[in-house]
């Protein structure tokens, strides 16, 4: 895709771009449009596609962003078509990339969509902090260091991406900051659905 993935625009410090153009940071309405467009992408395949599909592998390098940053969900090699609704599908490995993997995901042989929901969680934490999902504290990842912050009552504005701590649109950015922790809950059962989301 023209603008590549995601991950490339939010983590301006991995990049050692030459090119001017290329070292703009992606604005909150940016971040917000290219989180919609992902939630619909997946929304898309959790709820209206026959059969439903369950990516796996959902992480902001596989959102891939067009010549007008509109979000494409990619790479589904590790993808499982739900043969029916509401049954769990057995899975025989488990795979994924650190920092995204929901926590259910690495002890039981079960399989549905809350796996997403919950690695579009971090993503969203990721939209939001600028943070990587595997950049928490020590050894925590992005989702146990939000929850943290949000337990011990910090200021979302704390939590926020040093290039959007200005307090414009801070109500859409605390709303996307709480929508991820929901999505990352401990609890598969208390995630939203993508159609929620």
């Amino acid at each position: 895709m023209e603008n590549q993935s995601l991950d490339e625009w939010l983590h301006v410090k991995k990049r050692r771009e030459t090119n001017p153009a290329r070292r703009v940071v992606l604005d909150w309405p940016r971040r917000l449009e290219i989180a919609i467009g992902a939630a619909q992408g997946l929304c898309y395949m959790h709820h209206d596609c026959t059969p439903r599909i369950v990516h796996r592998d959902v992480k902001s390098s596989n959102i891939l962003l067009d010549s007008e940053f509109k979000a494409r969900m990619a790479d589904f090699g590790l993808a499982k078509i739900l043969a029916k609704r509401d049954e769990l599908n057995t899975m025989s490995v488990v795979a994924g990339s650190f920092g995204y993997m929901a926590p259910e995901y690495a002890y039981t042989t079960k399989l549905n969509e809350k796996i997403d929901v919950y690695s579009f969680g971090v993503v969203l934490l990721e939209l939001v902090t600028g943070r990587e999902a595997n950049d928490g504290d020590e050894d925590t990842s992005l989702a146990e260091w939000a929850w943290h912050q949000h337990e011990e009552g910090n200021p979302i504005i704390d939590a926020l991406d040093e290039y959007m701590k200005e307090p414009l649109n801070l109500e859409e950015k605390s709303s996307v900051f709480k929508l991820g922790l929901m999505c990352t809950s401990t609890l598969p059962s208390s995630r939203p659905s993508m159609k929620e989301v």
